[in-house]
């Protein structure tokens, strides 16, 4: 209990504290969002190392397969399918449906070569 008894009002000195139990509210809320932030949180890392995406690259490049790509833009996942026009050691180009991507090679999540039909 603590002493107030410096204290000039009577009302003053008999307060009891409630303690943590006002401040339940503003955590349980708090808490609930930050979980909801935790939930809609992309996972933007690779397991390719340059040497992987580099070598799965030049596959795509010298042989004009289709590939799709999972890259991360704006801190988002974006998935773009084309073929690799340009090689670059930091970009790469990709030629899409309807226009050209130019992606850094750090910005490449996973790789894939689609199959020839």
């Amino acid at each position: 209990m603590i002493d107030r008894s410096y204290l000039p009002f009577q009302s003053a000195r008999d307060h009891q504290d409630r303690g943590m139990e006002k401040w339940m509210g503003f955590f349980l809320s708090e808490h609930r969002s930050s979980l909801k932030n935790d939930t809609n949180k992309e996972i933007l890392s690779s397991t390719l190392d340059n040497a992987e995406k580099l070598t799965l690259i030049g596959q795509l490049y010298i042989s004009k397969l289709t590939g799709t790509f999972i890259v991360k833009e704006k801190q988002r996942r974006q998935t773009l399918a084309g073929h690799v026009t340009e090689i670059t050691s930091k970009f790469i180009t990709v030629k899409g449906a309807d226009r050209h991507y130019t992606v850094k090679l750090q910005d490449i999540l996973a790789i894939s070569i689609e199959e020839e039909q």
